[in-house]
């Protein structure tokens, strides 16, 4: 028989409001999913070649998008994978002080580069109780005062993928409150709603934006919109790097749907777009 691994899955379905459970098979060998529906004990979905997902995605906890549903991966199915891989996905602690949190894409950077993975993150400011209770044992030191600046938790856990390296261009901008969102169907829907009928790609980009997790960035700057917009270069990658070719989308973009980073249009929708993912979203 095939090596596979079982998980255990649940799908939140907008439509009915409710929270359907699945087992999620994947077979290495031909990179194929099955799912089976735990209630209604039947299949849903027939084996299939599903060359999206990959092995470094399988973990408890994980988001991981099937054919434009967002599972989330709350558990294993069977013994053979939790001792397969259970064993090979702890999870760490990794809180970017304050002192560095302006090099937070760095340390990030470094992180991948050995070989770990983010798979949560969020910009937080301690308060004085919270960073006494969190770290008791270093009251004494100088250092402590610092503590109720912002800082940025990361969960690791191990294996990654390995990023690309190029290095952008520098501009003056403040990276403010920034967090790691896994966005189901709906939202991306909501959040993406004024290109719909307007571009091509809009289903794809839905599809994109919902497949896992992506982080989300106030950023300041004198006349923000604009100045982000130039620094992350033309929607079309191939068109980036050939008019502007140290812009993000050029170095990070693969086409116009994966072109790595979501700006701000219109002048008047940065605040709306902000207030989106840091009071709804997160509210």
């Amino acid at each position: 028989m095939d090596e596979r691994f079982a998980f255990l899955a649940e799908w939140y379905d907008p439509s009915a409001a409710l929270l359907r459970r699945y087992q999620l098979l994947y077979y290495p060998k031909d990179c194929s999913v099955e799912m089976f529906d735990m209630k209604n004990q039947r299949t849903f979905l027939r084996r299939t070649k599903f060359d999206e997902l990959h092995p470094e995605d399988l973990f408890v906890g994980n988001r991981v998008n099937i054919f434009s549903r967002q599972l989330n991966l709350t558990g294993y199915g069977d013994q053979y994978t939790a001792n397969k891989l259970g064993s090979k996905k702890e999870r760490t602690l990794a809180m970017i002080k304050p002192d560095a949190v302006t090099k937070v894409g760095d340390i990030i950077q470094m992180i991948y580069n050995a070989n770990l993975i983010v798979t949560k993150a969020k910009m937080t400011k301690l308060t004085w109780k919270q960073a006494v209770d969190f770290y008791t044992e270093h009251q004494s030191k100088s250092f402590f005062k610092s503590w109720s600046s912002s800082s940025l938790p990361l969960l690791v856990t191990a294996p990654p993928t390995q990023p690309s390296t190029q290095t952008a261009p520098a501009v003056s901008l403040n990276l403010m409150p920034s967090q790691k969102f896994n966005m189901d169907r709906v939202n991306a829907e909501e959040f993406l709603e004024v290109y719909k009928g307007v571009v091509a790609e809009y289903t794809n980009m839905v599809d994109e934006l919902c497949s896992g997790p992506c982080m989300a960035l106030e950023i300041h700057a004198t006349d923000a919109p604009r100045t982000f917009r130039e620094f992350c270069g033309p929607a079309d990658p191939e068109i980036a790097r050939h008019l502007r070719p140290t812009t993000l989308r050029a170095l990070y973009g693969k086409n116009k749907v994966q072109n790595a980073i979501h700006c701000t249009d219109l002048l008047e929708d940065g605040i709306l777009e902000v207030q989106y993912f840091f009071k709804i979203l997160d509210g």
